[in-house]
């Protein structure tokens, strides 16, 4: 089990072993930025992840554009309070453009056992992601 502020330390890393910056660097840099945007529940920097064309499928729906991915997030956000979220990555690998992260959570209101997010990355924006977890709400 990895913690997710080591992951998000090390994933800024070269991968190349030079200073270049390639673009599973710039994966990384974007997935750092996301799910600390994420953990600090500030939507507005989520949402700048993506694009009016990006694609967020979960289970239940499929979310077109920022609007609609905002809407997502607005709810999700309400389960993983600020400071008072416990989310762990258990694995993240990025290669190039694409991202694969598997994690779990236990917050006051949802458990998450399995969590798993797939990322398309274009350009310096989230083009397609899919998202499925094994979710408990708590009453």
């Amino acid at each position: 089990m990895k913690n997710i502020q080591t992951e998000l330390t090390s994933a800024t890393q070269h991968t190349n072993g030079t200073n270049e910056v390639t673009l599973s660097d710039a994966t990384k840099v974007l997935l750092t930025h996301h799910l600390s945007s994420f953990l600090n529940n500030d939507l507005e920097a989520v949402v700048s992840d993506y694009t009016d064309e990006s694609v967020l499928i979960t289970q239940p729906a499929t979310y077109i554009g920022r609007t609609e991915i905002a809407t997502f997030f607005a709810d999700l956000m309400t389960h993983f309070p600020k400071g008072n979220a416990n989310f762990d990555l258990d694995e993240i690998v990025v290669k190039d453009e694409f991202a694969f992260i598997v994690w779990h959570a236990d917050n006051p209101t949802l458990n998450v056992s399995l969590g798993s997010d797939t990322f398309v990355i274009e350009g310096d924006k989230i083009h397609r992601q899919t998202f499925v977890g094994l979710m408990e709400y708590i009453n």
